[in-house]
């Protein structure tokens, strides 16, 4: 049974990973650490051909591309309607997730470098979202017909991507929507385009392996953070958690909202709240089920 209710955990959580790639703001890190999954991810991406790591991943993979696909397809549609009220939703399940993030540091000796760290990670993400919506670059132009360095350029957008999924605080689409790819990457996604287009085909490669080269480094170097240096990590996890959702309302998609606010912006504002209150309390009480759960075993 447990073994069951592992893989439904690690298949939702790839469900939300997947999902993460749509929504402004949202961090599969962040999931993870709200799912208690954050280490073992983080260690079986370091350690990635062992056939224990390849055990773990698989359901997060395959609930990666379920949970991918019902981004382009649903929530795509849902964002369309409301994207306040989407994120709103979101939001609340990484608030009501912030309780679980809270005992990875409970009961450890607090320290002066602790709170500075915790700072950082609340800045980090803000500062990275402030300076999307101001250095607002459009490299869609080169999706059409691209120079051979963009291959490059491509590849190393791909490695700030995964850095997105493997850090909570940095969000996938503000990188995208400040380098004025993402809607054009999207309407890309189209099985008319990619097989009338090789280099649309090409340059998801390029991204592909970017996003590879990135968790295999970057997914070590955090593994060894955690190994050494879990406590101080964890602040500066704390930090980039409450900084993501932050950026979740202050990213290049939700400042446009905001500058050109639709005809019915207090009605997705109301509605919004409704459903922030709903994410607060689903992961909520999904966290106290299984703390009261884990106290009784």
């Amino acid at each position: 049974m447990d073994e069951k209710n592992s893989f439904f955990k690690q298949g939702l959580l790839g469900v939300f990973i997947g999902l993460a790639v749509i929504i402004p703001g949202l961090s599969g890190a962040q999931i993870a650490i709200i799912f208690k999954l954050y280490d073992k991810l983080m260690a079986a991406l370091a350690h990635i051909f062992t056939k224990k790591s390849i055990l773990f991943l698989i359901p997060i993979a395959i609930g990666g591309v379920i949970g991918f696909l019902a981004g382009l397809l649903a929530i795509k549609e849902l964002l369309a309607i409301s994207t306040i009220a989407v994120v709103c939703f979101f939001a609340g399940l990484m608030v009501g997730g912030m309780p679980s993030v809270f005992d990875e540091v409970k009961g450890t000796k607090f320290k002066n470098i602790y709170f500075l760290n915790a700072i950082i990670g609340i800045i980090i993400p803000i500062i990275i979202s402030f300076l999307a919506i101001k250095l607002n670059f459009d490299l869609s132009a080169l999706l059409t017909n691209p120079p051979f360095y963009f291959y490059f350029i491509l590849i190393a957008i791909g490695i700030l991507l995964s850095l997105t999924q493997l850090i909570p605080g940095l969000s996938a689409t503000s990188i995208l929507l400040s380098l004025g790819l993402y809607t054009a990457l999207l309407d890309c996604l189209n099985i008319n385009v990619l097989f009338n287009d090789y280099k649309i085909i090409i340059i998801f490669l390029m991204l592909i392996i970017g996003i590879i080269l990135g968790v295999l480094l970057i997914s070590k170097f955090i593994n060894r953070c955690l190994n050494n240096y879990k406590t101080g990590f964890y602040y500066l996890i704390i930090g980039l958690c409450f900084g993501s959702i932050f950026v979740m309302f202050y990213n290049p998609e939700m400042y446009d909202i905001y500058i050109n606010q639709p005809s019915t912006f207090n009605i997705e504002l109301i509605v919004g709240g409704i459903l922030f209150i709903i994410g607060v309390l689903i992961i909520y009480l999904i966290y106290k089920f299984t703390k009261n759960k884990k106290s009784i075993n």
